[in-house]
């Protein structure tokens, strides 16, 4: 079983902008709730509150329906995630019905990849669930961080997740919003399937359907042609929402993109994904072919069941373990395959990880999707000056004139671009300015300008920058904690030490509440956080208190230190 150490913060790249949908799913640390309140929710705080016997430690989430707390289970002394429905729905009882419809799909399931529900209660007027606390985060903020996994842990993800389905599917469960957000993964590599709270169940032989008003069955990026088109939903609808999740998760995005849910949701019934082995060409093609049977869109062409995904898992194991990777028209599914794309790259048999040495930079770690296109036009002649890049792109360049940026025909390449010419404004400014809905490429680009903005004394422009970082929602707790850094940095740059101190000490520092400096995921920043506050104890003659040691003596443990994630 591979093994993938993963950090224990949180990051979510935003989505792009798909119109209104159900909120999203945050994990940090339980994967289970959706974020943001919806307009005009009533919450109220229950921290150090007791309900029967979880003792509520602090909030961890809160979404249009429900929060979630992070609670102790007095009488067997062990963590759990607390969902607590909102005060104000507890007098409606189809919110109360489909609120307990969530314990009801999972409680009977006892299955190692999927989050156990524990208890469901009520309290003082609460209505609550018990679950499973799992500390790690998800597979789109996996995605995040690493980009595309390599085969074998891809393939230990899919399998996990696989099994999920199957177990759920023997129990008449149907998820309907599986998508990387409600796949979690473990510091370890174990993979969980979590929020079951669009679940379709059969109780004593009669369907259970709760549909909320307002909230769409599913998510864009990832429904079924028959959520799409509001027809009876089965487990092989589970099995398409995987097949797109794991388009996603190897080709770095997901197969249909668009401006509005509508947009998103015709793609699903008459879109074609481009063929994958184009994005990966490194991956056997038995493989491609398997995420495209499951993306199907005609069920009769479809897998029927996550047995037979499993198995055909199994094959491409198999001959993985045998270093006979399939590459060709013989490397089909052992059933009857679905839609087949073709392209020119599929016919290379060398991996592209064996044409392009990567440089020992943890940055590029965070941009493996990226690589993988620049490895694909490398391929196709497009030129190996792309992947010219200097020895520490972000910390050992030379200011250079503003060039003439152009802009390019993928958000991927703007940013190779800036990477290659290094500390250029416009370069960077030209990624936000050429892909408007690419959000997730314009954090990637602000967080590199406000450090270029702080090298070169641009202090007004890097504040307003942290500025924003700082009133990010409280879900995205590590773009609050770049902001806050930031301002330690602006302070401790102008020879304000008292100044940055108390801003650290205020905003980051470890207490008994809270250490908002363990959700900095940008290892540059901790870099310069970390000297910064060193500089400011010996600028005051200061010595540093117990709490701060840790930090302060944080060497880099591995590439992801010193990767700047967004």
């Amino acid at each position: 079983m591979p093994d993938s150490p993963l950090p224990n913060d949180s990051s979510e790249r935003p989505e792009p902008n798909i119109g209104p949908t159900r909120a999203l799913p945050n994990v940090s640390g339980t994967g289970i709730f959706p974020q943001n309140g919806g307009a005009g929710g009533q919450f109220q705080d229950l921290t150090e509150q007791t309900l029967g016997e979880f003792r509520v430690l602090r909030r961890i989430g809160r979404g249009g329906m429900a929060e979630v707390y992070l609670a102790q289970q007095t009488s067997l002394n062990r963590n759990v995630a607390l969902k607590v429905l909102r005060p104000d729905l507890v007098s409606d009882e189809t919110h109360v019905k489909r609120f307990r419809t969530e314990a009801l799909a999972v409680a009977g399931l006892n299955h190692p990849n999927i989050i156990q529900v524990f208890s469901v209660g009520t309290e003082n007027g609460f209505e609550y669930i018990a679950q499973e606390y799992v500390q790690g985060y998800n597979l789109r903020q996996y995605l995040v961080r690493k980009g595309p996994p390599d085969l074998p842990m891809a393939l230990h993800i899919m399998k996990q997740v696989a099994s999920a389905l199957s177990a759920a599917a023997q129990a008449g469960i149907v998820h309907r919003d599986i998508k990387p957000e409600n796949i979690m993964v473990t510091p370890k590599g174990r993979v969980k399937v979590a929020d079951f709270g669009l679940a379709q169940l059969t109780l004593q032989g009669e369907r259970v359907n709760l549909t909320q008003v307002g909230i769409t069955m599913g998510t864009p990026l990832y429904m079924s042609p028959e959520q799409v088109n509001g027809s009876n939903v089965g487990h092989q609808s589970d099995l398409y929402s995987f097949g797109v999740t794991a388009y996603h998760m190897l080709a770095g995005s997901p197969p249909f993109r668009g401006e509005t849910a509508v947009s998103v949701a015709v793609q699903h019934i008459k879109g074609e994904a481009t063929p994958l082995e184009q994005s990966r060409p490194d991956l056997p093609i038995l493989l491609c072919r398997i995420v495209h049977k499951l993306m199907a869109k005609e069920l009769t062409d479809r897998y029927r069941t996550a047995d037979a995904v499993l198995k055909d898992l199994k094959r491409v194991v198999e001959e993985q373990d045998n270093e006979h990777p399939l590459r060709g028209e013989a490397a089909m599914p052992t059933v009857e395959a679905g839609p087949q794309p073709s392209s020119t790259l599929s016919t290379i048999s060398l991996p592209v990880q064996s044409i392009v040495r990567l440089p020992d930079r943890p940055l590029l770690n965070q941009l493996k999707p990226l690589l993988y296109a620049a490895a694909a036009l490398f391929l196709l002649g497009f030129g190996a000056g792309w992947l010219a890049l200097p020895a520490d792109p972000l910390k050992t360049y030379e200011l250079i004139p503003d060039p003439d940026v152009r802009r390019l025909d993928t958000v991927q390449e703007q940013v190779f671009y800036a990477l290659k010419l290094g500390k250029s404004e416009p370069a960077w400014k030209a990624v936000i300015e050429n892909f408007p809905d690419e959000l997730y490429y314009h954090d990637v680009a602000n967080r590199r300008l406000a450090l270029l903005y702080l090298d070169e004394a641009k202090y007004s422009e890097a504040e307003a920058i942290f500025k924003d970082f700082i009133e990010a929602p409280a879900s995205e707790p590590e773009k609050q904690a770049f902001g806050y850094a930031g301002k330690v940095l602006l302070f401790n740059e102008q020879g304000q030490f008292e100044e940055s101190l108390q801003e650290f000490l205020k905003n980051l520092a470890p207490s008994e509440s809270k250490s908002m400096v363990d959700d900095l995921d940008d290892g540059e920043m901790r870099k310069r956080l970390r000297a910064a506050v060193n500089l400011n104890l010996s600028k005051l003659n200061k010595p540093p208190e117990d709490k701060l040691k840790p930090f302060l003596n944080d060497a880099p443990e591995g590439p992801d230190e010193g990767a700047p994630a967004p």
